[in-house]
């Protein structure tokens, strides 16, 4: 693939701004896709394209034509593995997972619909697409790794890459997929080949526990008992506010537990890696200077997000004047 590429981060249906992002980075629509004069650029999509908005179709179709085109790459967000796993049943393919209730590998609770309500509105009376972009979601990689970079949705883990490279599996499309999906599933190992934990690490990325009583509610109003973690950082020596990721949360700097202080960290001397899913706010900057970013809640219900870019050459050390983006609510 081309060593220039433009990593993009979560999308969520906000169709418009992504077109307007993707001219903004000078692509152009030639033969049904958006291709970069010369075909010297690609585009890297880091995952989460359906759900919350109201263009999930049509950034679908996007997506899907310049990954066809060889101009994009598209990575699996946790929000398509979460619409796989809603609409799959449990125990098809062989592996009933018992700790799950009901009778999908995601539970139909009322939280849960509502997540996918943006997703089915956009293809509604068109159910055949419906199931062709599903099949599209199969074939996503968890994450993508060169000798210059790595990306994913969420957390790179070297240990999580490694398991899944020793079993042959980069995206639900590499075997049975009534058996994959189900293996991603078994969170608590009811059979010796899940793959649950690789699978949560890079798309939903690691968490700890809060202290007992200890609690926070989200963005969209849910109460959480775990944080997400920053995983770049060393935990050693670190407390519960220094490693918790939760923008626009501040937790108190309690003690963590040894295992949180014994788990490995994405170290300065890795090559840059790139990833969206954590709703960052305000302007686009770097982490460090090989950890980047790019989900600014372009679909945040403050209204105030950024569908943001990182325009990456080939550098070890990132270069924060490189991020191109824009707001959410700009139009074509």
């Amino acid at each position: 693939m081309n060593t220039s590429i433009d990593f993009i981060g979560d999308i969520h249906g906000h169709y418009d701004e992504l077109v307007v992002l993707l001219k903004k980075l000078g692509y152009e629509e030639r033969g049904g896709a958006y291709r970069y004069p010369g075909d010297a650029r690609t585009v890297v999509f880091l995952g989460d394209y359906i759900d919350r908005g109201s263009q999930v179709r049509e950034t679908v179709n996007l997506v899907r034509a310049m990954r066809d085109a060889g101009s994009a790459v598209a990575l699996m967000g946790n929000h398509e593995f979460n619409a796989l796993s809603f609409w799959h049943e449990n125990g098809v393919g062989g592996h009933y997972i018992h700790a799950i209730r009901g009778g999908y590998l995601r539970e139909h609770a009322f939280n849960k619909v509502a997540i996918h309500v943006k997703t089915v509105e956009s293809y509604r009376g068109r159910k055949a697409e419906f199931l062709e972009m599903l099949d599209f979601l199969k074939t996503l990689p968890f994450y993508l790794e060169t000798e210059t970079f790595r990306a994913q949705h969420a957390c790179f883990d070297l240990k999580s890459a490694e398991t899944l490279k020793a079993v042959g599996i980069r995206s639900f499309a590499d075997g049975n997929f009534d058996e994959l999906i189900a293996r991603a599933n078994d969170q608590y190992h009811e059979y010796a080949d899940s793959i649950f934990d690789p699978i949560n690490l890079f798309l939903k990325g690691p968490e700890m526990s809060l202290p007992e009583g200890l609690t926070f509610r989200d963005g969209e109003g849910v109460l959480r008992k775990r944080t997400r973690i920053r995983w770049w950082m060393d935990p050693k020596n670190a407390n519960l506010q220094q490693l918790s990721f939760q923008p626009g949360v501040e937790l108190p700097p309690c003690e963590v537990s040894r295992e949180v202080h014994e788990r490995d960290f994405y170290g300065e001397n890795e090559r840059p890696v790139f990833f969206g899913h954590y709703w960052l706010l305000g302007l686009p900057e770097l982490i460090r200077n090989n950890v980047c970013c790019l989900d600014y809640s372009v679909a945040g219900y403050r209204g105030d997000g950024r569908l943001a870019a990182y325009r990456f050459d080939g550098e070890q050390k990132l270069d924060a004047s490189k991020f191109v983006w824009v707001d959410a609510g700009t139009l074509q």
